[in-house]
């Protein structure tokens, strides 16, 4: 498949993150970070509200989540980070995708969360974090005595409308990763990933399946390099 953009650090493709990922090697990739959409289960038309109204997302199945997770365990080294509803990461933690274990759960704490939309029940103000590493490997990592948590604001959109925070992944970046590495995102929404990874001197493969996306996340990376330091 052709490269939808591509530099010296960074490679994103438009498609089917299934179709990339069954052409990898395994062990060709040093850690997957991610955050896969919601599946059926979890929310069978999953909306946010946006500035000028509310966006519909296409979820995937149970199914289709815990193939996918296998096959970045098979293409990782090591770990597999990834953003998760609250239900799934707590399944995983006793029943995880093949060829992984749950090393450890986080939660990100919003301090702005969205408001409850039906406005029957308090707000959602968090995420689950599953740290996942291969079953067959021992883990290590760089963050010594740090917890695996991470409180802050939802970021602006950057023209995706569930972007994560830069700085809560450019730690996992140098958490569970060396300078040089190469990192796989197989949902690379805004690129988020993508771009914690060059900017913390590792190289990255992100798959996109929606081109609008594909757009936001190419001038994304064109920017120059930022620099959070350690402490972020």
């Amino acid at each position: 498949m052709k490269p939808y953009y591509a530099d010296e650090s960074v490679t994103l493709y438009h498609g089917d993150c299934r179709e990339i990922l069954a052409s990898m090697a395994s062990e060709s990739v040093a850690a997957v970070i991610t955050d896969p959409p919601y599946t059926e289960r979890t929310h069978k038309k999953a909306r946010t509200p946006e500035r000028d109204g509310v966006t519909a997302f296409a979820a995937i199945t149970d199914a289709d989540l815990d193939e996918i997770l296998a096959e970045c365990g098979r293409v990782s080294t090591g770990w597999v980070i990834s953003t998760l509803d609250y239900r799934h990461a707590v399944g995983y933690d006793v029943n995880p995708p093949a060829g992984l274990k749950v090393q450890r759960l986080g939660v990100w704490v919003k301090t702005n969360p969205t408001p409850q939309l039906t406005g029957d029940r308090p707000a959602q103000g968090w995420e689950s974090i599953a740290y996942m590493h291969r079953s067959d490997r021992r883990s290590a990592w760089s963050g010594g005595g740090a917890h695996g948590n991470h409180v802050s604001p939802i970021p602006p959109p950057e023209g995706h409308p569930t972007a994560k925070p830069l700085p809560l992944v450019a730690k996992w970046v140098r958490w569970f990763t060396k300078p040089g590495d190469l990192i796989l995102d197989p949902f690379a929404g805004s690129g988020t990933t993508l771009r914690a990874a060059l900017d913390e001197g590792r190289r990255a493969v992100g798959v996109e399946m929606e081109e609008r996306y594909c757009e936001v996340i190419a001038k994304r990376l064109a920017q120059g390099v930022l620099d959070f330091g350690e402490g972020a």
